[in-house]
């Protein structure tokens, strides 16, 4: 005869016809509970919060935890009334974004179960500000970049960082409170200035764009031998200037003026404007005409500038005639 609330366990004793019978309990599942939490979407730092919910299985203490920017804390237990509903209070010291955790551990009739709620938390907005020595630089020139951070609680972690135009942004240095970096930048630039944030104060960045002049290379081309700075020309030659422009701007252009020394002053000539470069972003220009010998004239390619780069000047060239 079976007990009631018994099961049967059968063993079979091997080179016996024998059987034994064993009682053993039967484990009946616990009935899964279920819980729900609401709360509000954002609140002041130390401002009143109320989460509400309610648990299935009616009457019952369950446990409440916060995890903010400074860790996982405990808060104090609440109590689901007759109907299974339930208020949590509190008052987030830490800003940023803070998640409530209402569990109930489960017992022998009620599976556990978890729910949670989260809450954005207001900080404060830092003062933050980017500076630099100057707004154009040269070539590769060397740009000092100021950052300042004003008051936090309880990070000062500042960094900065540069984004050349059509490239890639990078770390440039990390400091506390306030950082001093250089950087060689060679066309146009953004550099910004990033805080994280911290436990009271919100995450801020500023920024700061610059400007770096293109940079022109340049050789007199077809001369037979200097005398002093001046290149020598027969005066059957016209003399060429090759020009290249860095950082590249191929099929782009550039610019050539030319100027004559006459009663111990300069005289421009007309110019020739919007030179196309090649693919390997150089060009070229000449002083055409008929040359009298002992005539000295200078010569130098300019760009005009564009979204890339400043206009830059390349540098005078010399040049005499002779017979």
């Amino acid at each position: 005869m079976l007990i009631k609330g018994w099961g049967l366990l059968a063993a079979v004793v091997v080179g016996s016809a024998a059987a034994l019978a064993v009682p053993v309990a039967a484990v009946a599942a616990a009935e899964p509970a279920t819980l729900t939490l609401s709360a509000p979407n954002s609140a002041a730092r130390l401002g009143s919060v109320t989460l509400t919910g309610t648990f299935s299985a009616g009457p019952a203490t369950l446990t409440v935890t916060r995890k903010d920017l400074a860790g996982t804390h405990t808060l104090p237990e609440v109590v689901s009334g007759a109907a299974g509903d339930f208020v949590v209070h509190d008052k987030p010291p830490v800003g940023g974004t803070n998640t409530y955790t209402v569990s109930w551990a489960g017992d022998d009739t009620t599976g556990a179960a978890s729910v949670q709620a989260q809450v954005a938390v207001t900080r404060r907005t830092p003062k933050l500000t980017i500076s630099t020595n100057a707004s154009v630089f040269a070539y590769h020139g060397k740009a000092t970049i100021t950052a300042r951070l004003g008051t936090t609680h309880d990070s000062r972690a500042v960094c900065i960082w540069a984004t050349p135009r059509g490239g890639t942004k990078t770390k440039v240095k990390c400091g506390t409170g306030t950082v001093t970096a250089a950087y060689a930048p060679t066309r146009r630039t953004t550099f910004s200035a990033t805080f994280a944030g911290d436990q009271w104060y919100a995450p801020v960045s500023t920024t700061r764009t610059v400007t770096a002049r293109a940079r022109i290379d340049s050789v007199l081309d077809d001369y037979y031998g200097t005398s002093g700075k001046d290149k020598l020309y027969h005066a059957s030659v016209d003399p060429f200037l090759i020009a290249m422009v860095s950082p590249s701007h191929a099929y782009g252009c550039i610019n050539f003026e030319a100027q004559g020394y006459y009663q111990r002053k300069w005289w421009s000539l007309p110019t020739a404007r919007c030179v196309p470069l090649n693919g390997d972003s150089m060009g070229g220009g000449k002083i055409f005409g008929t040359h009298v010998a002992g005539t000295r004239y200078r010569m130098r390619a300019t760009f005009s500038g564009d979204t890339l780069n400043a206009a830059a000047a390349g540098s005078w060239h010399y040049l005499r005639f002779t017979k």
